[in-house]
């Protein structure tokens, strides 16, 4: 950070020592060019231009490279000048230049910088990137600068990325929107689409890169995702040499242990990784309560006051493990291939007892049992994708084909037995629960650029999925023998197919303006059915245009603003839609909806964002539109006995909000940091009644300081508080953590020792969850242990040769590393951290 803070600065600086002498007159001439390092042959971002007058040595003009190496000096009277080209720790490059009337633009081609006097024997680090950053299209959270995460998981590092908030389960929201698309190195996989929580529990942090935030995704992303796309990009490298890394990190609430190797001799690559967790064994304790009113029920001219009670504690764990492998090849300068592998498998497993009784007020009790419960869940899964890229003399001109193949698989064995029965017949029983989600995709996109100034993309993909949910439930009988309910067991099967294409333009016109805009079509084909009932099959197919725009205009003062609009879908997802359904609480049963269409939204943005120095700002006014809106809804039996959740299409809702995000340095070695996001929610649908406000204003908030040491200590303090969050019935619970992190680098920063507290100052958190509907009220507590010490420890190993990149490897003029593969971004995540065909 250090070093770029000081290269914003002497940015800063040439601005303004061509600013004190006032400028000469306004003139036509150009200068341009691209700044590239002479080893790695890639980019260097944000180099110091300085433009001196050859005559008096008076500085002219002045200013900084962008993010890929290129810069532009405009408005350039005719005259003699040296351009000075500099950047921490590289030698300083003079070129001398000419403006004339017959010479008005200058191009300059490639720049190159050499290093100065540092030898790459070992992996090091010669310079940091800020530790947010704001590009036109996304904004880059670069975890691998964060102190207090080290042990953590995804989730952890989600909690700090500006904008995105993450509540106490892990599920994942973006601008208080919970229908966000998650990739993982710019891929999907059916285990993040089955259930975003447990995924972000299998990611380490100390493995995690950068995350990149995209709240308005051009026409070359799915069309689903209404809130917007969050990428996770992990750590691995494209040079020649032998790396590699292990850390492990133990606490007194889990354990984990993780490690990586990368290869990579001439033209073949290989890169594989491996991790494991064992959450030890928690104990938490459950309140319930719910009231229920019935207008003289017995004719007696008495209202009924229905109270249902439950109190219980469980004890629940978690182990498991991931690996991945990865093989890559420069067929030639041109073509390369690659292909990755990744497989998972966790288990879970939660048992607990519950003291459940039933009384109103004119009988008392009525009945009341004790529940004792075990829910064992197992799941696996592997991803394997396979990718050919080919790229041509100019660097913006590639071809690429894509494949992936995915398998999800989820089994859930739950046993319910019941004990300490008054006034009602034993409920015992036990439910298996096989699921399976399958996805086969294909994709092909190409880049062409007509002109400089003009970008075309053009790309077409298929996904095709396969879903089933075998689900049978045994009751006990009066005989204590388990029978098959056929009631609560069938076979759910269901396909759907999305056929897409899209084409967009990328636009760089004069004085730092750029448009992307673009057009994306897409056909879904849904069909489903049961085993047990044909009545019920379900068949839909529809079609969506989704357009959309972004205008972006950067400024020589460090600033940019930008406008954007995009119209986004969510599909449903599997919790959604699988008709299983949960019978872990007989008296608060739920299952999903088959039927569901799905959400379409309308999205306004209007971004600012300025470096200022050591300080930098990002600020956004947004507004969003949806129909068809998703949300749970709970009803009642008409005794009052049963609840039930479901799924359903709702009417409309929007949202105004503004988020605020920024960092000062103070001095050489504090940096604080801070986002805040506030915004209102407003939903409604006359069929639905509650005494909760249809309209909420809601927040989060987050702050982060930092403070450098010397001999290589470094303190860090992490804080965020997310308000309750309101649904159409009521209201979920609010959401608070504190984080302090101290870290020790040593053996020239390749080992790094670190302790790690997580909400020090309370043993136990308390989430509570409120709603309402037609004749009742209820409310739940959740008592959870969450304080957490422990320590970390990380060492990298292995040496890297800048110079012995293979052709495939190179980057050409102005580009930095480019993503390839297959982005899957078109479901609707789950809140719940159990998920998918296998649910419980």
């Amino acid at each position: 950070m250090k070093k770029i803070l000081l290269q914003l600065l002497f940015g800063l600086l040439a601005l303004g020592s061509y600013a004190q002498v006032g400028g000469p007159p306004k003139g036509t001439g150009s200068i341009g060019g691209v700044v590239i390092d002479s080893t790695t042959k890639k980019p260097v971002e944000f180099a110091t231009l300085a433009l001196i007058r050859s005559t008096d040595s008076k500085s002219v003009n002045g200013g900084m490279a962008d993010e890929k190496g290129v810069f532009k000096l405009q408005g350039i009277p005719n005259g003699d000048y040296n351009l000075i080209i500099s950047f921490i720790d590289y030698s300083t490059v003079t070129k001398k230049v000419n403006i004339s009337a017959q010479n008005q633009e200058i191009k300059l081609g490639k720049i190159i910088l050499q290093q100065t006097g540092k030898q790459l024997k070992e992996v090091t680090v010669v310079g940091q990137r800020e530790l947010v950053e704001n590009k036109i299209d996304k904004m880059v959270y670069n975890a691998e600068k964060d102190v207090t995460s080290k042990g953590g998981d995804a989730g952890d590092i989600l909690r700090k990325v500006p904008m995105v908030s993450v509540d106490m389960d892990g599920n994942v929201e973006l601008r208080g929107n919970s229908n966000v698309k998650i990739l993982i190195n710019g891929k999907p996989s059916t285990i993040v689409s089955n259930s975003v929580a447990d995924a972000m529990k299998m990611i380490p942090a100390d493995q995690i890169k950068n995350v990149e935030v995209i709240t308005s995704p051009s026409a070359k992303y799915d069309a689903e995702g209404s809130a917007g796309i969050i990428n996770i990009v992990t750590k691995k490298t494209d040079v020649a040499g032998v790396t590699g890394n292990i850390s492990m990190n133990l606490s007194n609430r889990f354990n984990r242990g993780n490690g990586s190797l990368n290869i990579r001799q001439g033209k073949v690559g290989f890169n594989a990784g491996f991790g494991g967790m064992y959450f030890i064994p928690q104990d938490g304790s459950s309140v319930f309560q719910r009231n229920s009113f019935f207008p003289d029920m017995q004719n007696t001219g008495v209202d009924t006051t229905r109270l249902t009670d439950q109190n219980g504690t469980n004890k629940g764990g978690r182990n498991g493990g991931n690996a991945n492998f990865g093989i890559s090849y420069d067929i030639n300068k041109t073509n390369s291939i690659s292909s990755n592998v990744k497989f998972s498998r966790w288990n879970n497993n939660n048992d607990g007892s519950m003291l459940v009784s039933n009384s109103d007020n004119i009988d008392g009790l009525l009945s009341q049992y004790n529940r004792i419960s075990q829910n064992d869940n197992q799941r696996k899964g592997i991803d394997w994708s396979t990718d050919y890229n080919r790229k041509f003399a100019n660097p913006q001109q590639e071809f690429s084909l894509g494949f992936q193949l995915s398998d999800d698989r989820n089994n859930t064995d739950f046993q319910n037995s019941i004990d300490g029965i008054v006034n009602m017949p034993n409920t015992a029983g036990r439910s298996l629960n096989e699921g399976t989600n399958n996805e086969l995709t294909f994709q092909a996109d190409y880049a062409h650029p007509w002109t400089k100034a003009v970008l075309m993309e053009v790309g077409a993909k298929t996904i095709l999925r396969d879903i089933t949910s075998a689900y049978n439930y045994d009751l006990i009988n009066t005989n204590g023998e388990y029978v098959p309910d056929l009631t609560r067991s069938n076979d759910f099967n269901y396909t759907q197919n999305v056929y897409a294409g899209y084409l967009s333009f990328n636009l760089t016109l004069n004085k730092g303006y750029a448009i992307k805009a673009g057009g994306r079509l897409e056909r879904t084909e849904i069909t489903g059915d049961f085993r047990n009932s044909q009545s019920n099959s379900i068949a839909n197919n529809y079609n969506n245009f989704v357009p959309s725009l972004t205008v972006a205009r950067t400024f020589k003062d460090m600033s940019s603003l930008k406008l954007s609009y995009s119209r986004r879908i969510q599909r449903p997802g599997l919790r959604f839609l699988n008709p299983f359904i949960d019978s872990t609480d007989p008296q608060n049963i739920s299952f999903g909806n088959p039927n569901l269409a799905p959400e379409k939204t309308n999205n306004f943005e209007l971004g600012y964002s300025r470096f200022m120095g050591r300080s930098s700002v990002n600020a956004s006014v947004y507004y969003r539109n949806t129909y068809d809106v998703i949300e749970s809804i709970v009803g009642l039996s008409a005794d009052g006995k049963i609840s039930g959740s479901t799924y359903a299409n709702i009417s409309n809702s929007s949202s105004v909000g503004v988020n605020l995000s920024g960092s000062v340095q103070l001095g050489q070695r504090i940096t604080l940091r801070g986002n805040a996001n506030v915004y209102s929610y407003n939903v409604n649908d006359p069929n639905i009644q509650t005494t909760y406000s249809n309209k909420s204003l809601l927040y989060n908030v987050n702050a982060n300081a930092s403070w450098s040491l010397p001999k290589d200590f470094a303190i860090e303090a992490f804080g965020m508080f997310n308000s309750p969050r309101r649904t159409i019935q009521g209201e979920n619970p609010s959401f608070s953590m504190f984080n302090l992190g101290f870290k020790k680098d040593f053996l020239e920063k390749r080992a790094s020792l670190g302790l790690n507290m997580s909400n020090p100052f309370n043993k136990n958190r308390e989430f509570t969850t409120k709603l309402s509907g037609n004749g009742f009220d209820q409310y739940q507590q959740n008592s959870v242990p969450f304080r957490s010490v422990g320590v970390s420890f990380s060492y990298r190993f292995g040496k890297m040769d800048f110079n012995g990149q293979q052709g495939g490897s190179k980057k050409g003029k102005g580009q930095g590393p480019k993503k390839e593969g297959i982005n899957n971004d078109d479901i609707k995540q789950e809140e719940d951290s159990q998920q998918g065909g296998g649910r419980p």
